[in-house]
Order: structure tokens, then sequence, then C-alpha cells
């Protein structure tokens, strides 16, 4: 049954405007050209609508819409959700949607021992191919945060750049709205198609409508990161991470120190954050490593030159004995997540401050 019919805010009809374009396989472990030929992304203005935590009942509206407007997207299947209705990822399938592997249950990977983080890949890569025969090439870590382990697996990890928030605020005019103001060619958006998402799903036709005014061309994310060689462990947030990467990639299997290592100058250790680099050439992305870190001290995270001014930092990746916090203000007083030792978060980030031994930052105690 399809949805009815929903009645939009004067806004959504605005945002067109402001969309201005700026059988069974082994498991992959050796770098792979991305694929099959599709629009050619060099050249075009292209998208990719992405999917995350499905199927659900949902998605049968979804999957609807999304043939009724001749557009292919990525899902990122949750294992267990899979075996609950399989009937709606054999359709995905049937349908030239591009399928990702996204865990078995959604845990927090990085909290995850190597033995655990295996056996929740493994075991959604495995409920994708007991349905549809195929084991997927792509993984999305669950909530962007991942670590040495979930890199290990062997799989490029494929992240977002256009993040709408429809989890949390459940409100199809934010949706549009946060897309308006975030895309630009070769982004990549996050959605979920899970029941309690009805509402935000509702916006996808006129997504679709207002991207496609604005001159962009929607496409899977193979697709839209051909014909570039993904690498496995490697992390893909939008089509110039593919295409324009790291000169000097960090080690990502690096083990950090232990909180024993600690001297009275400081915490043993580094922690690295990302950003967008601005540059029209070169890598499209940078890194700024934080060392001589104290306990409870926050750090603020101020974009260098080369960055634009209006970007926080997209990723961070803790290689200290002890925890970080992350923060969405710049004086560390709204924590968004915590990172422990060797995990890597993926998300918007202003601040962070290592928490003492005993767990607490030292502005608590």
């Amino acid at each position: 049954m399809r949805r009815s019919g929903w009645v939009w805010p004067v806004i959504l009809g605005l945002c067109a405007a402001v969309l201005a374009p700026t059988a069974r396989v082994a498991r992959a472990t050796e770098a792979a050209p991305v694929g099959p030929a599709g629009p050619d992304c060099g050249r075009l203005a292209c998208v990719a609508l992405t999917f995350d935590d499905g199927p659900s009942e949902a998605t049968s509206a979804l999957l609807d819409d999304l043939a009724d407007a001749r557009v292919r997207a990525t899902f990122f299947v949750v294992g267990d959700q899979a075996r609950w209705w399989p009937t709606q990822l054999r359709r995905e399938v049937a349908e030239g949607h591009a399928i990702g592997n996204h865990s078995l249950t959604h845990p927090y990977l990085a909290t995850l021992t190597p033995a655990q983080v295996h056996e929740e890949l493994l075991g959604g890569e495995n409920a994708i191919a007991e349905i549809t025969g195929t084991r997927p090439l792509l993984v999305r870590p669950p909530y962007g945060n991942y670590s040495a382990a979930v890199r290990s697996f062997g799989h490029p990890l494929v992240l977002w750049d256009v993040e709408t928030l429809d989890w949390q605020h459940h409100d199809p005019a934010q949706v549009l709205a946060r897309v308006a103001a975030q895309v630009r060619p070769g982004s990549i958006v996050l959605m979920h198609d899970t029941q309690n998402q009805l509402d935000t799903l509702a916006a996808v036709p006129r997504l679709i409508r207002n991207l496609r005014a604005a001159g962009y061309t929607l496409v899977t994310v193979p697709e839209l990161l051909a014909p570039h060689t993904l690498v496995p462990g490697a992390v893909y947030r939008d089509r110039a991470s593919a295409a324009r990467p790291a000169e000097h990639p960090q080690p990502w299997d690096t083990v950090p120190p232990t909180a024993a290592e600690d001297t009275a100058a400081g915490v043993a250790g580094t922690v690295l954050w990302q950003y967008a680099s601005g540059a029209d050439t070169g890598p499209a992305e940078a890194e700024t490593v934080e060392h001589g870190l104290r306990p409870g001290e926050c750090r603020n995270l101020t974009q260098p030159p080369a960055a634009a001014t209006d970007t926080r930092a997209f990723a961070l990746r803790n290689l200290t004995g002890h925890t970080v916090e992350l923060h969405d203000r710049r004086d560390c007083t709204e924590a968004t997540a915590a990172l422990t030792p060797g995990g890597e978060q993926y998300g918007p980030v202003r601040s962070f401050r290592v928490r003492t031994a005993d767990g607490t930052p030292a502005a608590a105690r």
C-alpha cells in the first residue's frame, strides 16, 4: 500500500533554487576497481543517496518511490534486519540498487575486540549473501565508528558528507533543507529506511526532483566512485576522497600506547584529526596531529589556513591510552561521543578532551 500524499510547506518548494551544483563469491581482500559502468561522474555533477539500518517494512514504499523516479540508490543493510525482511533486500538487488554491509546487529564497532568486530562484520556479510547470493564489497560502520580492527576486515569503508539527521528530527522539511545546505557534486547523502522514518522517507520524491532540477545526476555509490580503485580499509566520504586521496595516508594499524606510558610532560601518544583541505588541487583532505596532551585539557580544533573557514574537523583518531571526549562546541561543553584508545569516529567535531586515568575530565573532578 502506497503512502498518502503530504502537504509540503512553502519552504520545500524553494529548495530546488538553493541546491546549486558547486552466486556467492569470496569476500574481497584485494583492492578492486569500482563498477559497474554507469554515468561519468568525472564530468557530471553526481550525488549518491544512501539508506542505512534496513531493510524494514518502510523499505517497500521507498523502493516504489525510487522506481517511479527511475533512481538507483545504495542500501547499507543490517544483517538481522535482512533476515526479518528478505523480500525487500531481494527486491533492492533485483531493481539495480547497490548493497553494502552495515554489520549484523548495529553496535559501536570501535568498542569491540578484534574477534567481535570480525564476528559482527562477517555476520552481516553472511546474512546478505544467504539472501542475495552475493557478498557486498562495501562496508559502512554503524554510527561512523571504526577502528583498526574494522579497517583490517578488508573492505573499503564508505561514510558520507551530507548528514540529514533524519533519525533525530523526523522532519521532511529539515531533510530537504539540510541537503540543500550541504550537497555538492560528488556528495554521499545519509538517510535511513527504518519503520520509524516514514515521515522523512516521504521527502524522498521531492528531494529527487529538487536535486535533478539543480542539475545533479543520482547514482549508486559504486557509480559515484568509479573508475577509481578502492583500497581495503580506506575510508571514503565523497567522490573527492577517492579521486584525490591523501598523499601520505596515516598507517591505520598502529597500536596506541597505554596510559602506563604517560609522563609528567603529558599523555603518551597523539590525537589525529582530519578536515577538508579546501584546495583546488592536491589531496581533498588533510590531517593535523595533536601531541603534548594533558588529561582534562580542552583542544579547540581551529581550522588551518588551507581549510575552508566554515568547516569543522570531520574525523578523529585516538592514538593515546585514554578515552577521548568529542564535543560540538569549541569549549568542550557539549559532548557528542567518547572515543576509546585506537578508535576512530566520523562526524563533525569542534573540540576534544582527554579523560583522566579515573575516567573523568579534569574539569569535572
